[in-house]
């Protein structure tokens, strides 16, 4: 039974891995389930299992007798912006909070830094 689930959830995290890595753009069609379970050898309902999670996971949407499509995601923002975390700690030992997101919002264009 985990080697099942251990094997949904590698089939989930490598096509994670390919939507976020560009490999599949948004908008773009994935291969249907079929077509990954025969050139797998796995059985069709434990590549719909991947597939739902990461409709759940808000990666793709599941389109009734067309399809799997890439959304729009932000994990993968989320993911990069968290990659600033050690950058902003250190500036948080010089600045107040107020001083990072005036220099921020002056960055973006927003309001200007006095």
């Amino acid at each position: 039974m985990n080697e099942k689930v251990d094997l949904y959830l590698r089939i989930k995290k490598r096509i994670e891995h390919l939507i976020q890595a560009g490999a599949f753009l948004e908008g773009e069609a994935l291969p249907s389930v079929r077509k990954i379970a025969m050139d797998m050898g796995v059985n069709p309902n434990t590549v719909m299992k991947s597939y739902q999670a990461l409709e759940s996971d808000g990666l793709i949407e599941i389109i009734p007798k067309k399809g799997a499509f890439v959304k729009a995601f932000q994990v993968n923002n989320r993911q990069e912006l968290s990659m600033l975390d050690p950058i902003i700690d250190h500036l948080k030992n010089t600045f107040s909070n107020e001083e990072l997101i005036q220099y921020i919002k002056s960055l973006l264009g927003g309001e200007k830094n006095d």
